[in-house]
């Protein structure tokens, strides 16, 4: 059974010393006091799994990089993680499930994902998503390329059935 609950401090707190290992460091937050405030701003839930942290996803300008993307009141930007000790278990599918059916009076959805996290983008291909843009950010003195991805909600035929999540 999932459960979806508003993010909270303590909850932030754990999420942020999560370690997504070798290759994917770039997605560990360190305890970084600005990210777990962010995590706060009401735009962050969080996905329990028979009482483990499952994962958590944010939607709207906190799942956007920058201010230059288009807005659609059709369309909802999402950012989500799972937790690193489900990923490479076939989670990822279920998180995303999850994520359409909290946002199903939504059309598409657009998320940004870094260019090297290849099983990543195969699971959003896998889901209908597809690249739409491309743009690279100087993070840490690094220059990070993204690609941008869109899904037409009207492409799946695949939702939890709503007894699944709380």
């Amino acid at each position: 059974m999932y459960k979806v609950i508003p993010m909270d401090r303590p909850t932030a707190k754990l999420i942020s010393r999560w370690d997504f290992g070798s290759g994917y460091e770039f997605y560990n937050i360190n305890e970084d006091p600005y990210v777990i405030e962010t995590f706060l701003n009401g735009h962050y839930q969080t996905v329990m799994k028979d009482g483990v942290i499952f994962g958590f996803f944010c939607d709207g300008e906190s799942a956007r990089m920058h201010d230059d993307y288009e807005i659609d009141p059709d369309m909802i930007d999402i950012g989500f993680a799972l937790n690193p000790s489900f990923i490479g278990q076939g989670y990822g599918g279920t998180l995303l499930e999850l994520i359409f059916d909290y946002y199903a009076d939504y059309h598409q959805f657009r998320l940004t994902v870094a260019v090297f996290n290849n099983r990543a983008i195969a699971l959003y291909k896998k889901y209908g998503f597809v690249i739409t843009d491309t743009f690279s950010e100087q993070i840490e003195n690094e220059d990070v390329a993204f690609y941008i991805m869109l899904r037409n909600q009207s492409q799946d035929g695949c939702h939890l059935p709503s007894n699944d999540i709380q």
